[in-house]
Order: structure tokens, then sequence, then C-alpha cells
């Protein structure tokens, strides 16, 4: 469940100004506590996942050679 999804859940809860309310001030809070956290955001995360992905590939390509050129000496 992310923030937007929390905010429209206690909105239903509430209603009128009192709902707005207690949106916005849950928004901030929320906030202000998740960013002193040590969190990242999830398009952060993709793209570190993307780039440990394309350096395994390449770790597994050099392993590959690595061995031909073993094979080769032998």
């Amino acid at each position: 469940m992310n923030l937007d999804e929390l905010v429209s859940q206690l909105r239903a809860a509430a209603s009128g100004n009192v709902g707005e309310d207690l949106q916005k001030n849950l928004r901030a809070t929320l906030s202000a506590g998740l960013s002193k956290l040590d969190v990242v955001t999830r398009q952060e995360f993709e793209i570190q996942r993307e780039m440990l992905d394309a350096l395994r590939a390449q770790i597994e390509w050099l392993s590959a050679q690595v061995e031909a050129l073993e094979a080769k000496k032998k």
C-alpha cells in the first residue's frame, strides 16, 4: 500500500472538511517521517536492479571468457 492509497482510505473514512484537514496533516506527517528514513522510491530501486542485472550479465560473460582462455592455455 502506498501513501496515496492510505490517504484515500482515510479520506473515505472521514468526510467533509475534517477529512480534508486530516488528509493534509497525515500526508505531511507521513512525508516528514518517511524522509527521515533511509528509503528509496520504487523507480530508484528498479534502476539499481537493472544496473545490477547488467553487471551480473557482464560478470558471467567475463567468467566465460576467462574459462575459455584458461582452457586454451592448458
